[in-house]
């Protein structure tokens, strides 16, 4: 899971304008826990936190697995140098922000279930905004991570051109709803 540090005034962003700066703290800290439960009581891989900065941080004391400062220049770089690491030593990784109530067990289940299909090297959970709450793949393709223009809803099309460019395998997930604006907000907790 890749998460930020929840630290005032540099979280959920998009939504300080409805929320205030505590507020936007507030929401995020719900969603992300809300995640790192459901991760701590997933049982079919091992789980990690990638955090953009302090790894110390006393909300994370609750995650189950390791903690990891991510590395790289923009999201991309960061999700690609994850991957890169955990497939040194697995067969597999899927990739989750903290702001998605809806992944459950069940989805999480379901991106494993559509990896291990011969024809898939990826695996997207498209977001209702045009971005993606989940990828999951077998081997790092750097590519895919590069030119994306991050936080628009032009990042799934772009990663599907991507995966086409590169002639990767991939499905497609049921699409679900993350928290990012105050029009989100509806479908919260």
């Amino acid at each position: 899971m890749f998460a930020r540090a929840p630290v005032k005034g540099q979280v959920k962003t998009r939504l300080i304008p409805a929320l205030g700066e505590q507020g936007a703290l507030e929401m995020h800290l719900k969603l992300m826990h809300r995640q790192i439960v459901v991760l701590n009581n997933f049982e079919l891989c091992s789980i990690q936190l990638w955090v953009d900065q302090l790894p110390e941080h006393a909300a994370f004391e609750i995650f189950k697995g390791d903690v990891k400062l991510q590395r790289g220049a923009d999201l991309g770089e960061k999700m690609f140098h994850a991957a890169e690491e955990v497939l040194r030593g697995a067969s597999k990784v899927v990739i989750i922000g903290s702001d998605c109530p809806e992944i459950d067990k069940g989805y999480l289940q379901l991106a494993l279930l559509e990896l291990d299909k011969s024809a898939n090297d990826v695996v997207l959970g498209p977001a209702l905004d045009g971005g993606y709450v989940l990828i999951a793949m077998k081997h790092p393709h750097l590519g895919i991570f590069q030119n994306i223009d991050w936080g628009s809803e032009l990042v799934l099309q772009q990663t599907i051109n991507k995966l086409d460019q590169y002639g990767l395998g991939y499905s497609e997930l049921p699409a679900l709803r993350d928290i990012d604006t105050a029009e989100d907000l509806g479908s919260a907790l």
